[in-house]
């Protein structure tokens, strides 16, 4: 029986050994197995097959967030040339070597009694006056602003072919952004509309072979000389009727002398 034992106490000895050992082993393989599986993960992320997208990166992502953020610096700055150039065109410009320049504005007072009128002025490559002009207007004919305007413009027109003989280049600018689309439409099947002789005076005048003209639209701040002319002769307080028409070789006062002044500075 005592052998018996020993045997078997012997052999469970074994088996403990045995099986610790084994379970060592697998702790030993788990660990390598997560290991392994850590670096194949990692590496996956590195090499994609084929024809498959790669994912992106941190960095990637990072990257493309500054990008993100120097276009939005890029749009600020693009606004802000906008914002200068529109400032920069807020003003009177001389016009280019070889040219002059007309500026033509209208005007209308719809209270009674009602008035209306023009202006303008034509100055050279240097700023200089050469002459200016303003007309009262029938306002019974020039009900509606943008009829005023296009009359301000054949005005200024007739007063440059008349006046300016040997110009060769003519830019005209009217800060009415209607009249200048009419005109250069043409209104050519708008035959029954009232200003449609206006226009087609206008288009005559500006395709005359004796000159080389064209008619641009600009803000009011750049046509300021015009504007006052026209509101000057348009003033209910104004002396003169229907039918006045004058020229100025200077500007007629000292208020539009002042505005004059600050356009060529």
């Amino acid at each position: 029986m005592s052998g018996s034992n020993d045997g078997s106490g012997s052999w469970s000895s074994r088996f403990l050994k045995v099986a610790s050992a084994a379970a060592a082993t697998a702790a030993v393989a788990g660990g390598l197995y997560a290991i392994l599986s850590s670096s194949t993960s990692a590496s996956s992320e590195m090499e994609v097959p084929f024809g498959s997208a790669r994912p992106e990166s941190n960095t990637k992502r990072q990257q493309g967030s500054f990008d993100e953020h120097e276009e939005t610096e890029d749009d600020e700055e693009t606004e802000d040339d906008e914002e200068s150039e529109e400032a920069d065109n807020g003003k009177w410009k001389k016009p280019e070597s070889g040219w002059v320049k007309l500026n033509v504005d209208g005007s209308r007072i719809h209270e009674e009694p009602a008035s209306a009128g023009c202006g303008g002025v034509i100055r050279d490559e240097w700023g200089t006056w050469c002459v200016g002009f303003d007309q009262k207007l029938d306002p019974n004919i020039c009900r509606q602003a943008h009829y005023t305007e296009l009359q301000a413009i054949l005005t200024g027109l007739k007063v440059a072919r008349e006046d300016m003989i040997n110009v060769e280049k003519l830019v005209v600018e009217s800060d009415s952004e209607p009249a200048v689309n009419m005109v250069k439409s043409r209104l050519g099947y708008k035959y029954h509309r009232p200003e449609y002789k206006v226009v087609q005076d206008i288009n005559r005048l500006l395709k005359d072979p004796k000159w080389l003209a064209r008619l641009d639209y600009v803000p009011r701040k750049a046509n300021r000389v015009a504007n006052y002319l026209a509101k000057r002769v348009c003033k209910p307080s104004s002396p003169h009727d229907h039918h006045h028409f004058s020229k100025y070789p200077c500007p007629p006062d000292y208020d539009c002398e002042k505005i004059f002044l600050e356009d060529n500075n």
